[in-house]
């Protein structure tokens, strides 16, 4: 019963450390470059503009 305990307890961490890992790894790497995508394209650029709210 108490290796069964272990076992669960060694999974449900794997799980988190999965987890985690996988989170910050999008934070650092893929959503930076994603914002820069945004930045740089010049449909959304347009788009920015023909939405934009109009100052009278």
């Amino acid at each position: 019963m108490n290796n069964l305990n272990l076992l669960k307890s060694i999974l449900d961490l794997g799980v988190l450390a999965l987890f985690s890992f996988m989170f910050v790894g999008y934070a650092l790497f893929i959503y930076p470059v994603e914002i820069l995508n945004q930045l740089v394209d010049p449909e959304v650029k347009q788009k920015r503009v023909k939405y934009a709210p109009q100052i009278d």
